[in-house]
């Protein structure tokens, strides 16, 4: 049984060469979550990762789709890069284990039951190839992880955590201060307001329905207002125009014509036709 602690830290201040652990999607992005922060420090590794969802291994005929499917339930390890790019190196100085535990992310997410599946089989598939590593005499540090699943995935901590417990790798759980109060809110994390919802201590953009009982005419206000706008700057750049001279004209029964454009109104002067 692996023993899995928990403290409150920032998981990027590992030492070198430890080996970070969050939970992916297969779909290749790292677009919400701590997805995002692993993807602005780790750039390099991201690539790998993108790579490793959108290409098919060379030689198959497989769709990507299919690809991905069988991507599920295995783990990605990224090796830091070679000391021969010392700036990449400082960039990336961690092993970054890419456990795919969904297949896609959203409102398409896997259902806790698979993710949850999904983790224990990529945790025996990390803890292989940590072994294989460690064989070779690699330099390779202890395993940091953060409460994988338990953000946009979705699922509950202390499932997640027995999980974890089950497997052979001993991991250091870092979460940062914030997270305390997700054991109080059953081990999710607090998800921020879906669109059009009304977040506590703030307040949505004027012209945003939030009784949800009149959408449609709140919509058509927001657009009216905004095409009002829209007409009073063009209103103030027609009055800004220079005056052509124009607007004087008449007919032979003296009745005011309509004013003619500038560039009409020059070519007619320059022919002498306007007296």
């Amino acid at each position: 049984m692996a023993i899995i602690s928990e403290e409150i830290g920032d998981i990027f201040s590992a030492p070198p060469k430890s080996i970070l652990i969050h939970a992916c999607n297969a779909r290749g992005a790292w677009g919400s979550g701590v997805a995002v922060a692993f993807k602005q420090k780790y750039p390099y590794a991201f690539r790998k990762y993108n790579a490793r969802c959108l290409s098919p291994p060379t030689g198959s005929k497989i769709s990507i789709k299919q690809h991905q499917a069988n991507v599920v339930g295995t783990t990605l390890l990224i090796p830091p890069p070679k000391a021969t790019n010392q700036r990449q190196v400082s960039k990336t100085p961690h092993y970054i284990a890419c456990l795919f535990t969904s297949l896609d992310y959203g409102k398409r997410v896997s259902p806790p039951e698979e993710i949850l599946k999904n983790t224990g089989n990529a945790l025996k598939d990390l803890a292989k190839q940590v072994a294989e590593i460690r064989e070779l005499r690699e330099e390779m540090g202890n395993c940091h992880a953060v409460r994988i699943n338990s953000g946009r995935f979705g699922v509950d901590w202390q499932k997640t955590k027995a999980v974890l417990q089950g497997g052979d790798l001993d991991i250091t759980v870092v979460r940062p201060e914030g997270e305390d109060k997700a054991d109080e809110a059953g081990g999710k994390l607090e998800q921020p307001p879906a669109k059009g919802e009304k977040a506590k201590g703030k307040t949505l953009p004027t012209g945003i329905n939030t009784r949800g009982c009149n959408g449609r005419a709140s919509i058509r206000a927001s657009a009216e207002s905004s095409f009002e706008k829209q007409m009073r700057g063009v209103k103030r750049k027609v009055g800004k125009d220079p005056d052509d001279g124009d607007e004087h004209r008449e007919d032979m029964q003296g009745q005011a014509l309509a004013r003619t454009h500038p560039g009409i109104a020059k070519r007619r002067k320059k022919m002498d036709l306007d007296r």
